[in-house]
C-alpha cells in the first residue's frame, strides 16, 4: 500500500455511490440513553463483529455512514433464515440484491477496506 493510500484511505471511501463507514448502535440495557457502538468500514466486517460479541439481531440500529447522513440498514437483510448474522458469501448475497453498488458483477465494491471492526464504543445516544 503506497503512502498517498495510507494517509487518504482506501479509493472507495470516495465512491460517493457506496457507504463511506457502517455503524451498529446497541442500548445499554438498563441506562436509558446510553449505546455501545460499533465500527466497521464493512457491513459484513460490522455483522461478524456484532457476532463475535454476543449482540443478537434484535438489539441494534445499523447504519450506512454517507457524506450526506445516515441511512438505516434493514435487519432482515442481515440475517439468515435461522435468525443469527449472515457471514459471507451468504451475507453478500442478500447485500448484492438490496444494496446497490455492494456487490456488481461478483466484484465487491469494499475489497480495498478493511473488515475489522472497532468497538464496542460506549457513549450517550445522539
Amino acid at each position: 500500500m503506497g503512502l498517498l493510500r495510507r494517509i487518504l484511505g482506501p479509493a472507495s471511501k470516495y465512491d460517493g455511490r457506496i457507504p463511506y463507514t457502517y455503524e451498529a448502535r446497541v442500548p445499554v440495557a438498563g441506562v436509558e440513553g446510553m449505546v455501545q457502538t460499533y465500527l466497521s468500514d464493512t457491513l459484513c466486517g460490522l455483522l461478524e463483529a456484532l457476532d463475535a460479541a454476543g449482540v443478537r439481531p434484535d438489539e441494534p440500529a445499523i447504519l450506512e455512514v454517507r457524506p450526506d447522513g445516515e441511512i438505516p440498514v434493514s435487519i432482515e437483510h442481515c440475517v439468515g433464515p435461522e435468525g443469527r448474522w449472515l457471514r459471507r458469501p451468504a451475507a453478500c448475497e442478500s447485500f448484492r440484491r438490496h444494496y446497490a453498488g455492494h456487490v456488481a458483477e461478483g466484484r465487491c465494491g469494499f475489497t480495498d477496506r478493511s473488515r475489522a471492526a472497532t468497538g464496542p464504543i460506549v457513549e450517550i445516544a445522539r
